[in-house]
């Protein structure tokens, strides 16, 4: 199993751009191919010995009860998996009574894996298989249509947000 990351710079202090920067790694999902719910429904079925369409059945109800559940303000457990629970975005204000909830800006749905399915990528206790691979490098090996290999500045974005 491998992960593909790149690097980019950024300030060490957002909000002051003549801070200094540092070089952080960004996974990346540019060069997979995610799995939707019937890849998920087909390999869950092999695995269970239930059939695919009830699996996909099943998933499709969870992902809207889920909805439901965060919408009526509850956070949702699922044992072995995680926690799910909604996150609230705003500019903030000033004072405390000021702030109405007009100020909310959006709310987004937040994940928070138990230990069971953590992924870890430190020394000691990297989680078994996984290795890390930088997807420059990887770009760099390969072969160009001179027969050389790619070169270019190591994959680092001045400013990644745009």
């Amino acid at each position: 199993m491998s992960i593909l990351y790149k690097k980019v710079w950024r300030f060490l202090n957002p909000l002051d751009k003549k801070s200094a920067k540092k070089v952080y790694p960004v996974i990346t999902y540019k060069y997979g191919v995610a799995m939707d719910l019937k890849q998920i429904a087909k390999k869950i079925s092999r695995l269970s010995g239930v059939s695919e369409g009830v699996v996909n059945s099943v998933l499709k109800d969870f992902r809207t009860e889920l909805k439901e559940e965060l919408l009526w303000g509850r956070s949702v457990n699922i044992d072995g998996l995680g926690y799910f629970y909604l996150a609230a975005r705003s500019k903030g204000t000033e004072t405390a009574e000021a702030f109405t909830a007009n100020d909310i800006t959006g709310l987004r749905v937040c994940f928070r894996a138990n230990k069971e399915i953590r992924i870890t990528a430190n020394g000691s206790t990297r989680s078994e298989g996984l290795s890390l691979k930088d997807v420059d490098r990887i770009n760099d090996e390969l072969p160009t249509e001179e027969g050389g290999s790619s070169s270019g500045d190591g994959g680092i974005e001045e400013n990644p947000l745009g």
